[in-house]
């Protein structure tokens, strides 16, 4: 086989790992209004649709700056108030609804809701979980 002059191998291009501070910078810059997103991904050499798949990433919220700390629990602040969710109650009748209850756990997970129960559980307190839920 021959080869012409204008032949020339190319060197071969490497993948880049791009941090997760990295990713989320490059896709903030293409959150900006009027900002295209292929502009945005030439300029970091890569390809648009890696850039597309990070927004999306990143809008689920599963691309974070600070990936290893992501899995850790966090403590949310949570406040109880009564059989519905959002009415105003005394504190006795709050707390009665959780002191009767027997050993049980309620497990919520959201990003499309998520409710798992486990045990016996007191019906009012399910109740005024899934009140919460769905009001």
């Amino acid at each position: 086989m021959e080869f012409a002059a204008t032949d020339v191998a190319r060197p071969r291009r490497t993948r880049r790992f791009r941090s997760p501070e990295e990713r989320c910078r490059i896709v903030e810059e293409t959150l900006v209004p009027g900002v295209s997103v292929a502009t945005v991904a030439r300029a970091h050499e890569l390809n648009a649709n890696v850039v597309f798949h990070w927004r999306k990433l990143y809008r689920a919220g599963v691309l974070v700056r600070d990936a290893g700390r992501r899995d850790e629990p966090r403590l949310l602040p949570v406040t109880v108030a009564g059989a519905g969710c959002g009415e105003p109650s005394d504190s006795a009748a709050a707390s009665s609804i959780f002191q009767s209850a027997t050993p049980g756990s309620i497990e919520i997970t959201f990003q499309k809701a998520q409710v798992r129960i486990a045990g016996a559980v007191d019906a009012a307190a399910l109740r005024a979980v899934l009140e919460c839920l769905l009001g």
